[in-house]
C-alpha cells in the first residue's frame, strides 16, 4: 500500500483554510493539517471593525468555518491553539508546540505550505505598552477594544495611522458617539491614494467631525495628569484622548520561515514563484507574509488583501497536485466604503509613479461623471482619475470615489487592466445602460474617451500645477453666476456660450488653460480655441478638481 502524503499547513484565514480545502478537492487519500495558533481557523478579519461598531452585532458571525466544518466537509485536521515554532528543511519536520501545555511536536510532512499573514507593526517606542493602547488584526483584539470602551466608559479615541482599517474603525467609532482624531505619519490620509485624491476623504471625515493630523510620527506614548493618553514626538503632540488604537501598517511574519533558510525579499516579504514555491524545495507559501509582483510596474511589493492570499492558495494547492497554474502578480485593486462613500482604487497613482521614476512615462484625467443618467432621480457624482502611459495608452491605475457605484467602475478597469488593456478598450467597453443604471456613455467609457482624445492630439490637458505658470492665460468658461457662486482666483471668465464671439479677446502668444466646472465644457473650449489656431489646454476635472487642492 503507498504511503499516505501529508501536507501541513502553517496559518488558516484566508491563505491556509482555501489551500486546506481545494486540496481536498483536488485529490483523495491525502492527509491535511492546518496548524493555527490562534482560537480560530476561519474568521472575517475584515469585519472586525464592523463588530467593534455593534454594525455586525454577534460575534459568531465573524466566524466563517469551524475545525468540525473542515473535518466532516473536507477531511482536514485542525489544530487551534498550536505555534509551528521551526522547520528542519532537511528531514522535512515541523516542530509544533501545544500552546496549553508547553508541548513540542515534531511533525513530518512532504508538503508544507506557509500562511503565517502578517502582524501589526508595534514601534519600540516609550509608552506603547500602556493600557489602552491597543491594534486589531484578531477577533480577541477586537474583543479587547470592545471590552475596554464599556469598562473604561470611553469617550474619545485617537488612531495612529490612517489606512484602510485606521479609517474603519475611526467610522465605526465615530458611530458609536465618541470623539475621533486620526493621526497619520504620511502628507495625507489613505496613503494608498494620491494626495489630490485623498483631499476628497479628509474633506467627508472632517464633515462628519473627525479630527485630522498629517505629517506626524508619534516617537512616543503617555499619560497626561488626567489619566489620559497622549502620543507625542519631539515638537508635537496629540490631543489626549481615553483609548490609541494603533492602525500604522503589518509586517509579514517571516520569522519561522527563516528558521528553514527560506529567501525573503527586499519587501522583507518571502520570495515565491509563480507556483508559490519558496527558495526550499518542497515548501510553499501565501498570503500576506509573501513578496508579489505589480503588474504594473513588475518591481516587487507586499499587498495584505484577502482576494489575493485566495488567489495565491488555489495556485499552491493545484501545484502541489502537479497541475500547472500560475500566479501572475497584483494590482493593488482596493476598496474602502465609509460615511456613505466609497472609494475604490486599482493599480499605480501618479504620486507613485513619480516616486518610482516613471513621472515622463505617464498621464492622467480626472473627470466627475454621474453614475446614471441624471435626468433619473438619485443621480450622483463620482469622482475619478485614470492614470495612462503616455506612449500607447496602457491602463496604469484608476480612483474612484463616489456614493454610487465607484467600485464597479473600478472592478471594470482592473479587469481590463490584467488583460493589458489601454485607455482605447476602455472607450470601447459595452457597459449596461438604463436610466436607473447608466448612461448611454457610462462613466468608464468617458475616462477612456477623454483619455484616448489627449493620445490623439485632440484634448491638450493641463493640472492644477500648470496654473501660475509663466505663459500662460487662465479663462473661466463657466456661466457668470456660476463663478459669482464659486470663483476661482486669477481667472478671466468669457462663458462658453460667448466665447464664439469674443475669443480674439485672448492673447494669441500665451497658453490658455481652460476651467469649467468639471471638464466636459472647457474640453469643447478647447477644442474651438485650437481650431482657431490658439495653444488651448483643458485644465482636467475643472473646478472641482482644481479647487479641491487650492
Amino acid at each position: 500500500m503507498d504511503k499516505q502524503l501529508t501536507t501541513l499547513i502553517v496559518g488558516g484565514v484566508a491563505g491556509g483554510a482555501t489551500t486546506a480545502a481545494r486540496l481536498s478537492r483536488l485529490g483523495a487519500g491525502r492527509r491535511i493539517v492546518i496548524i493555527e495558533r490562534g482560537g480560530y481557523v476561519s474568521f472575517a478579519n475584515c469585519g472586525l471593525p464592523y463588530y467593534i461598531g455593534d454594525v455586525i452585532p454577534e460575534q459568531s458571525s465573524l466566524i466563517l468555518a469551524s475545525p468540525e466544518l473542515f473535518r466532516s466537509r473536507y477531511g482536514i485536521e485542525v489544530l487551534l491553539n498550536h505555534e509551528a515554532i521551526s522547520i528542519d528543511a532537511a528531514s522535512s519536520t515541523l516542530i509544533v508546540r501545544n500552546l496549553a501545555t508547553g508541548e513540542e511536536l515534531p511533525m513530518p510532512y512532504d508538503e508544507l505550505v506557509l500562511s503565517p499573514g502578517a502582524a501589526p507593526f508595534r514601534p519600540p517606542m516609550p509608552g506603547i505598552d500602556l493600557a489602552g493602547v491597543m491594534t486589531l488584526r484578531t477577533v480577541p483584539d477586537a474583543e479587547a477594544v470592545k471590552a475596554y470602551i464599556g469598562r473604561h466608559h470611553v469617550r474619545s479615541a485617537l488612531i495612529v495611522g490612517a489606512g484602510f482599517i485606521g479609517l474603519e474603525v475611526a467610522e465605526n467609532l465615530r458611530e458609536l458617539g465618541l470623539e475621533v482624531t486620526l493621526v497619520e505619519g504620511a502628507p495625507h490620509i489613505l496613503p494608498p491614494l494620491d494626495t489630490h485624491m485623498s483631499g476628497y476623504v479628509s474633506r467627508l471625515l472632517e464633515e462628519r467631525g473627525l479630527r485630522i493630523e498629517t505629517g506626524k510620527i508619534a516617537q512616543g506614548i503617555r499619560r497626561t495628569e488626567d489619566g489620559r493618553l497622549q502620543a507625542y514626538a519631539d515638537a508635537w503632540e496629540s490631543p489626549a484622548a481615553d483609548m490609541i488604537l494603533l492602525s500604522i501598517g503589518v509586517r509579514p511574519e517571516t520569522s519561522l520561515a527563516r528558521t528553514a533558510g527560506i529567501e525573503t525579499g527586499k519587501t522583507g516579504g518571502i520570495i515565491v514563484d509563480t507556483q508559490m514555491k519558496t527558495s526550499v524545495p518542497g515548501i510553499w507559501a501565501v498570503g500576506d507574509a509573501v513578496e508579489v509582483v505589480s503588474r504594473v510596474t513588475g518591481r516587487p511589493m507586499l499587498l495584505a488583501l484577502a482576494g489575493a492570499a485566495q488567489k495565491q492558495a488555489r495556485i499552491a494547492a493545484a501545484s502541489i497536485m502537479g497541475r500547472q497554474e500560475e500566479f501572475h502578480g497584483v494590482l493593488g485593486t482596493s476598496v474602502l466604503r465609509i460615511f456613505g462613500t466609497t472609494v475604490a482604487m486599482t493599480g499605480m497613482n501618479p504620486d507613485t509613479l513619480a516616486r518610482l521614476g516613471y513621472e515622463d512615462d505617464y498621464e492622467y484625467i480626472d473627470a466627475h461623471p454621474y453614475q446614471h443618467v441624471t435626468y433619473y432621480p438619485g443621480a450622483t457624482p463620482i469622482h475619478m482619475r485614470l492614470v495612462y502611459r503616455k506612449k500607447d495608452g496602457l491602463i496604469l491605475g484608476a480612483t474612484a470615489i463616489g456614493e454610487n457605484d465607484a467600485a464597479r467602475k473600478i472592478d471594470v478597469i482592473a479587469a481590463l487592466m490584467s488583460k493589458n488593456g489601454t485607455v482605447y478598450d476602455l472607450e470601447e467597453a459595452e457597459m449596461c445602460y438604463s436610466p436607473q443604471e447608466g448612461a448611454a456613455k457610462d462613466a468608464v467609457n468617458m475616462v477612456g474617451m477623454a483619455a484616448a482624445n489627449n493620445l490623439r492630439g485632440l484634448h491638450p490637458l493641463a493640472h492644477a500645477g500648470d496654473i501660475g505658470r509663466p505663459g500662460t492665460f487662465l479663462l473661466d468658461v463657466r456661466e457668470v453666476a456660476e463663478t459669482v457662486r464659486q470663483p476661482f482666483a486669477g481667472a478671466v471668465n468669457i462663458p462658453l456660450s460667448q466665447l464664439r464671439s469674443r475669443w480674439q479677446e485672448l492673447p494669441g502668444d500665451r497658453t490658455i488653460l481652460v476651467l469649467c466646472q468639471v471638464g466636459v465644457r472647457g474640453y469643447n473650449a478647447t477644442r474651438f480655441l485650437c481650431n482657431m489656431g490658439l495653444d488651448a489646454r483643458n485644465l482636467s476635472g475643472g473646478y472641482i478638481t482644481m479647487s479641491l487642492g487650492s
